[in-house]
């Protein structure tokens, strides 16, 4: 049930982002203000995608290690990429704000996240052994 909730939540969100972005950009990009606005947005929700599909990694026969090294390494340069799209830095300037905020945030972020899975995945992995156990001494 909880599966089949998630599922909906996430069709819906994506459908709901994917008509707010459309709505943004027809009626809030009219101005300079405006268009700062959507040209962050759309950055940051492309970058989101990106994040998802070097997710895909895990999915390979990697080593954990090597894995963990290269999703790190992609969620970097794919922040950087949005950092540079949503207009935080002009890529020929310096680039100092960008070490400085941003990415102390994304490992702050990253690291949080990073947590919450391995929680998440600990917690599926208790409930897997449990059910085997109990099915064992039956």
């Amino acid at each position: 049930m909880l599966k089949k909730l998630c599922e909906h939540v996430g069709v819906s969100l994506a459908i709901g982002w994917t008509v707010t972005t459309a709505c943004m950009w027809a009626f809030g990009a009219y101005n300079a203000e405006g268009l700062a606005v959507m040209r962050m947005y759309t950055a940051w929700l492309a970058a989101s995608a990106l994040y998802g599909l070097i997710s895909l990694i895990y999915d390979t026969e990697l080593p954990l290690p090597l894995s963990i090294a290269l999703h790190l390494i992609g969620c970097i340069a794919i922040t950087f990429g949005g950092s540079w799209a949503a207009g935080l830095f002009d890529v020929f300037d310096p680039w100092p704000f960008w070490f400085i905020y941003v990415l102390p945030i994304f490992f702050i972020i990253y690291l949080i996240i990073g947590a919450a899975v391995t929680v998440a995945e600990k917690l599926k992995e208790k409930k897997i052994n449990d059910e085997l156990e109990m099915r064992s001494r039956e």
